[in-house]
C-alpha cells in the first residue's frame, strides 16, 4: 500500500538537523488506535511513517508512550500534577530529559530528570495540538539536547566515542548522579537502562516542579 504520508515543512527541517533515523520499530495498529484522541493525529502519522525510533546516534528518540508509563507515575505522583491532565511521553533524549504530552494540555511539561526538574510551560489549547506538535519537531537542534561540562565544552559526541552510540533501552546517565551532588564530567557518564536509572532517579525525592521564572532563578540566580 502506498503512503498517503506527507511531509511538512517542520519536520523536513527536523529531518535535515538529524538524519536518518534508526532502530525503527513499526507502530502497530493497536498503539495507534490507543491514544487517538489522547495525542495530536498528526504526531500518530509520523509513528506510522518513521515508527518509534532514534536520531544522531541516539541524541533524540520518538518514544512508545506506553514504555513510559511507570516512570511518569513515579515522576509526577510526588506532585499534584496528575490531578488535572493525563500526561504521555512522545520524545525523550540522550541525557534523559522526556517531552511529555497532555491529552487537554499539549506539551506543558518536560522532566529533566539528570535535574530532578519538571519543568513547566504554558501548555497548548486543543485546537492547536497538531500545529503544537509540528513546531516541537521543528525547533528541535542539536545543541538543545546536548549537555556541556563544567569547561562549557558538548559531552555527547564524547559520550558516543567513549562508549558507544545508544540502543533504544539506553541512555547517558551521571554517576554519581547530579540529583545526589554528582559533576558534569566526562568520566562520570555511564551508559546505563533508561528504565532502571528514572525510577532510581525518582526515588531521590527531590523532585522540583519549575516555571519559568523559577527555571530563570535556576539558571542565573535572578
Amino acid at each position: 500500500m502506498t503512503s498517503s504520508f506527507k511531509l511538512d515543512e517542520d519536520f523536513e527541517y527536523f529531518l535535515e538537523k538529524f538524519s536518518t533515523p534508526f532502530e525503527q520499530v513499526p507502530c502497530s495498529t493497536e498503539t495507534i488506535n490507543r491514544y487517538k484522541g489522547k495525542l495530536p493525529s498528526r504526531l500518530l502519522e509520523y509513528w506510522r511513517e518513521y515508527g518509534f525510533c532514534g536520531f544522531h546516534d541516539g541524541l533524540f528518540w520518538i518514544v512508545n508512550p506506553e514504555d513510559f508509563e511507570d516512570i511518569v507515575d513515579e515522576w509526577l505522583s510526588p506532585t499534584d500534577i496528575l490531578d488535572h491532565d493525563i500526561y504521555h511521553v512522545f520524545a525523550r533524549n540522550a541525557f534523559g530529559d522526556l517531552f511529555l504530552w497532555g491529552e487537554e494540555t499539549g506539551q506543558k511539561y518536560k522532566l529533566s530528570t539528570s535535574k530532578g526538574w519538571i519543568i513547566e510551560r504554558e501548555g497548548d489549547p486543543r485546537p492547536e495540538h497538531n500545529s503544537r506538535i509540528e513546531w516541537f519537531f521543528g525547533g528541535q537542534t542539536i545543541d538543545l539536547h546536548d549537555i556541556d561540562d563544567e569547561d562549557d565544552n558538548p559531552l555527547f559526541e564524547q559520550c558516543v566515542k567513549n562508549l558507544g552510540a545508544l540502543k533504544s533501552d539506553e541512555m547517558f546517565g551521571f554517576v554519581p548522579s547530579l540529583i545526589a551532588g554528582g559533576e558534569t564530567k566526562l568520566e562520570n557518564i555511564h551508559k546505563v537502562n533508561i528504565f532502571v536509572h528514572l525510577s532510581l532517579l525518582a526515588q531521590f525525592g527531590q523532585i522540583e516542579v519549575l516555571d519559568k521564572n523559577a527555571l530563570r532563578k535556576k539558571a542565573f540566580g535572578l
